[in-house]
């Protein structure tokens, strides 16, 4: 909170105002559930000066009593479901001062939020902080950094469960189950699969399947992410080559990550070198990972010109999509990278080798 309060004077904001969700928790300890208002009001305020002021629900006040926080339970201001509670976050921005306030928001913040926010406080001026978040989260401390390197270690683990998992006539959701199960044993506190395995399906695995494994597991609220192709039978000569190829751009990129590179820079370079070796790259080279599984800043994509500094971790993700597969398939491999004083550090330690089954 006091970079934050640092961070704020500098842009001339008189407040946050933080819905629920990884900035609430960065702040507090603790987050209510997604889903905003009108499903619930659950709002911090950070004021330049002054007490911050917190609004939830009942509900959430007694989950928050079992968290460890920065804001003590009986500071919270609480309401009932189907209360209305407006006159509790009008009262808030008044005892503080802000009623005529310049008042920073994220700016993914549920659109209710934000109404409600001017509807209470029709004078203030009510204004984007997204650069400000951005700032405040890029660089992880040593503590981070650990729970990410944690997070890494079970990510490990699962993608070794998963080239067991996945055979010729298995239901995907059963592969999906065991990858999970291996997860969760090693440590993640959530069940972080993406992929192939988004969706929980009773279609069974076929010879010729070229499997996306991409995954996020988490350690302490910080998730990882990353993935692998395991291919069931032999690969074609044109899968085998397109896989091998962004293993070989995944090096090359992180041998010219270091400070003072910018991310349009890394994903023009990535970008490049695909373009060189035949192949459109068709999404951003990487984005930030750290707190609940979300991309987050930098954004490693044409036009982010963010300057990358020692203890910012991001995803390094060549690939492409495989045509007339019948789903969404495409041949990456992604891994988190932690910027060094003088380079990077592969955060994932798991093969890039072809794994076949």
């Amino acid at each position: 909170m006091d970079r934050a309060r640092d961070m704020m004077q500098e842009a001339d904001l008189d407040a946050l105002y933080v819905d629920a969700g990884a900035n609430q928790y960065y702040l507090t300890g603790f987050s209510a559930y997604e889903g905003g208002w009108p499903v619930w009001l659950s709002a911090f305020v950070l004021p330049l000066e002054g007490e911050p002021g917190f609004v939830l629900s009942e509900m959430h006040r007694d989950i928050m009593a079992h968290a460890e926080t920065a804001i003590p339970v009986d500071a919270v201001t609480t309401y009932r479901d189907g209360d209305d509670p407006e006159p509790l976050l009008s009262g808030i921005l008044e005892d503080r001062g802000l009623e005529n306030g310049r008042i920073g928001i994220p700016a993914d913040a549920w659109f209710g939020d934000g109404e409600l926010l001017r509807s209470v406080a029709p004078d203030a001026e009510v204004v984007s902080a997204q650069e400000l978040f951005d700032r405040l989260r890029m660089v992880k401390d040593d503590r981070e950094i650990e729970h990410l390197r944690r997070a890494n270690e079970i990510a490990a683990e699962a993608h070794a469960a998963a080239a067991e998992a996945i055979e010729v006539g298995r239901p995907e959701y059963e592969a999906a189950m065991e990858i999970t199960d291996a997860m969760l044993a090693a440590g993640s506190d959530n069940m972080g699969l993406g992929g192939v395995f988004r969706d929980l399906r009773q279609r069974e695995f076929e010879e010729g399947d070229v499997v996306d494994v991409d995954m996020g597991p988490q350690y302490e609220h910080y998730a990882t992410d990353c993935a692998r192709n395991v291919f069931v039978g032999e690969p074609s000569a044109e899968d085998r080559r397109a896989y091998e190829v962004c293993s070989e751009c995944l090096y090359a990129t992180m041998d010219m990550v270091e400070p003072g590179v910018t991310a349009h820079e890394v994903h023009t370079f990535a970008e490049e070198y695909m373009i060189d070796e035949g192949y459109d790259q068709p999404w951003k080279i990487g984005h930030g990972v750290g707190l609940m599984g979300g991309h987050e800043a930098p954004q490693v994509q044409q036009g982010d010109e963010t300057v990358l500094e020692p203890g910012m971790v991001f995803v390094i993700d060549p690939g492409i999509f495989v045509e007339g597969r019948g789903q969404d398939t495409p041949i990456h491999i992604e891994d988190p990278v932690l910027v060094t004083e003088d380079g990077c550090e592969n955060l994932l330690d798991y093969t890039h080798d072809v794994v076949t089954v």
